[in-house]
């Protein structure tokens, strides 16, 4: 899928998005009270940038004399140079391309985009806001695999960690709401997951590392693994390196673990029905969430708060409750009847019990809005 917002003057006149249905790409547009769905003539989602400034004029959004300023880009990529935003030019190009190796899946989509959008939005500044940023504040040793430091330097081969811009929306919208104390724990669950540790509204430690594939087991993606295990996969079913890496990214996780699919809400039914591969998928899943909360707590040296975010994290109130009957130990009690009442919340919403627990929030997480935020600040708007 795609997605697209746009803004003016910090507020939000409409989102895109873009993804496939019955085969044919479709779009979602929002404005206001409007929400309405159509097909368009693309066969590709990857295409879809070059069908916005289009159809937002089409539908009233866009003036016929306006214009697109600015476009931010999230950039998914291993590097220092990727911690931290830059208006695009040939140089963030190449450096893209020449670690392109790395995660072809990940970073050769972004290219193609880059590309798309520069050619779409001829006279727009186009910036590479960093997934990565918001971590620049973990402590030196939170960036250390157990590598020989003289080679990890060299190669720039440290914990970089993702989801920064989830997370930083998440912390901004506390903030905002005054609801943000000294020791938060952020559950990002989505598609891709993660826990970050947060200590007065900085990134401390995270659940990824050098690239988004470490930490918990995702929709598709492995999460952590033994590197033996990796090279005896390799081996045994004859893969080259991608095929290596289209199996940990996209056979694995949930899906790989249920045989069936990576979708949450087809797994609890199927669980419902007997199905003991989805129970097993799930519970697995649980479990890496539960061991990966409790390390941020210990980072942290206690909680203060617990924040979920993510379209399961938001939305899957039976996942919350599976996850959170871990932490009571941690006075972290949910509310039964606000926890399942809370499906796709448009604000802060709190689920644990008033009075008898530390505060369990679910936050929407508007990430579009923290790259026009970060967009600002990099063109110095």
């Amino acid at each position: 899928s795609r997605k697209y917002a746009l803004f003016e003057d910090g507020h939000c006149r409409a989102q895109l998005h873009f993804e496939y249905l019955n085969g044919k790409v479709v779009y979602t547009l929002t404005n206001g009270s409007l929400h309405q769905q159509n097909h368009t003539e693309l066969t590709d989602v990857a295409l879809a940038a070059s069908q916005v400034e289009q159809i937002l004029k089409e539908n009233g959004v866009l003036k016929d004399d306006e214009r697109i300023s600015h476009v931010g880009l999230r950039i998914v990529a291993p590097g220092s140079y990727f911690l931290s935003d830059h208006i695009v030019n040939d140089e963030l190009v190449e450096r893209l391309r020449g670690i392109e190796y790395l995660a072809p899946l990940h970073i050769a989509a972004s290219l193609h985009e880059l590309e798309l959008i520069r050619k779409c939005f001829a006279g727009a500044i186009v910036v590479g806001v960093s997934d990565s940023a918001f971590h620049i504040t973990k402590p030196d040793f939170a960036w250390n695999y157990g590598l020989p430091l003289e080679d990890a330097d060299r190669f720039d081969i440290k914990r970089f960690g993702y989801h920064g811009l989830a997370v930083a929306a998440v912390v901004h919208s506390l903030k905002k709401a005054d609801k943000l104390p000294p020791k938060i724990v952020v559950c990002h669950l989505g598609s891709g997951a993660s826990v970050t540790a947060v200590h007065n509204g900085r990134s401390v430690d995270t659940t990824m590392g050098y690239s988004p594939l470490e930490g918990l087991i995702m929709a598709t993606r492995v999460g952590n693994i033994d590197v033996t295990a990796v090279q005896a996969i390799k081996t045994l079913l004859k893969f080259n390196d991608d095929d290596l890496d289209i199996y940990l990214n996209m056979r694995s996780g949930l899906r790989g673990l249920s045989g069936t699919t990576s979708d949450i809400r087809e797994l609890l039914e199927l669980q419902a029905q007997g199905d003991h591969q989805a129970y097993l998928a799930l519970q697995t899943y649980v479990h890496a969430v539960q061991k990966a909360i409790g390390q941020m707590i210990s980072v942290l040296g206690g909680i203060d708060l617990l924040a979920f975010s993510g379209t399961v994290g938001e939305r899957s109130f039976p996942m919350r409750q599976r996850i959170m009957r871990a932490f009571h130990y941690v006075d972290l009690n949910l509310d039964e009847e606000t926890n399942n009442a809370c499906g796709n919340p448009f604000d802060l919403t709190l689920i644990s019990e008033l009075g008898r627990s530390k505060p369990v929030f679910v936050v929407p997480t508007n990430e579009a809005q923290q790259i026009a935020r970060q967009v600002k600040i990099a063109v110095k708007l």
